[in-house]
């Protein structure tokens, strides 16, 4: 798949917003400027290029802008969700306009039980709609799985997600209920929910992405009218190069519920 037109343009264009980071970080434009995630990771650089070679700066650097993707992607699909099941919205609203009430929350409300809606809502997206559905691994030494002989080298598709839709994990698996999340059922507990990967090679950075998605959906809900464009839009997936609603789905800001807040002063 890396080999495509479409992932070669990707490629490319990874290679060049890489190149422009590396052009514009240097000690002196940076000077006097607010430090950023690009400047630290330049800075373990410098500091031991052992620890942090050349060879992987391209990774390093391209990882939140992949990220990013990610979380779009997914923030597409509940998006999506909330503005086709009203009875969700209305709750969502409802817990964004509490806790924006008395300006910016903090971490301690964002995850705390003002927002046990929206959270369980974005778990049950994120079970449905995976935006990472499996993972790609090369075998590295020769073994037996199950009966199966892996041979050294072999490349291997796991479906981590293949027992999101499994009825004895998930009863009724293609039925939206963000109540699963709730005790006594918690059917997510175990190594059976994974939207972001299992054991060593889970995401990293999957608290991040889920308080970045709470706090994108908790924002939108709290200042816009939004609906889905055009009104008769049938869901479809695109499953290349993530997953994601196909690219007929727009939202249409239908209104401004609030203005919103002024960006913070540049230092």
């Amino acid at each position: 798949m890396l080999k495509t037109p479409g992932m070669r343009r990707r490629g490319k264009t990874i290679d060049e917003v890489v190149d422009r980071v590396q052009k514009v970080h240097t000690p002196a434009q940076r000077a006097g400027c607010p430090r950023e995630l690009v400047d630290d990771l330049l800075s373990m650089h410098t500091s031991d290029k052992q620890f942090l070679p050349e060879s992987n700066l391209r990774f390093v650097l391209s990882t939140p802008l992949l990220a990013s993707m990610y979380v779009g992607d997914e923030l597409s699909f509940i998006v999506y969700a909330m503005l086709t099941r009203p009875e969700f919205h209305e709750q969502i609203r409802a817990e964004a306009d509490a806790l924006f009430a008395d300006g910016d929350p903090d971490v301690e409300a964002l995850t705390g039980p003002g927002t046990d809606v929206s959270r369980r809502f974005i778990m049950e997206c994120l079970r449905m709609w995976p935006t990472l559905s499996m993972s790609v691994r090369n075998v590295m030494n020769a073994c037996v799985v199950e009966g199966y002989e892996l041979e050294e080298g072999v490349r291997v598709f796991i479906a981590t997600t293949a027992t999101h839709y499994l009825d004895d994990v998930f009863p009724d698996p293609f039925t939206f209920d963000i109540d699963r999340y709730k005790p006594p059922r918690k059917e997510h507990l175990g190594s059976t929910y994974a939207p972001y990967g299992l054991g060593t090679h889970t995401c990293m950075g999957w608290r991040m992405a889920e308080l970045q998605m709470l706090i994108d959906l908790l924002m939108i809900a709290h200042h816009f009218e939004l609906e889905v464009a055009p009104k008769n839009y049938k869901f479809k997936i695109a499953p290349f190069a993530s997953m994601s609603p196909n690219k007929k789905l727009k939202f249409h800001i239908a209104g401004q519920r609030r203005e919103l807040p002024p960006p913070p002063p540049s230092s």
